[in-house]
């Protein structure tokens, strides 16, 4: 999986949002990566703000969406990949 970051892309774009119906929650790359064990590049990640990126690197450990109530722990196989 690929996602072209942006000096705006923040964590709603990368970890999810709600949507505007109630109840559905839009799951971003990085917990579909990780529910899927998949490889998830992160394309001009240059752009992300080295605070921004601290936080994509804890979060890959163990993922907690709020909005769902669900602990997403990555997959054997799941890899983040800093393009």
């Amino acid at each position: 999986m690929r996602h072209v970051c942006t000096a705006d892309t923040d964590l709603d774009e990368l970890v999810g949002r709600q949507s505007e119906w109630v109840g559905d929650f839009r799951y971003g790359p990085l917990p579909r990566a990780m529910k899927n064990d998949e490889e998830l590049v992160l394309e001009n990640s240059r752009e992300l703000s080295a605070f921004m990126l601290a936080k994509v690197k804890i979060l890959i450990w163990d993922l907690f969406v709020v909005e769902t109530e669900e602990r997403i722990h990555p997959g054997e196989h799941f890899r983040l990949i800093l393009d």
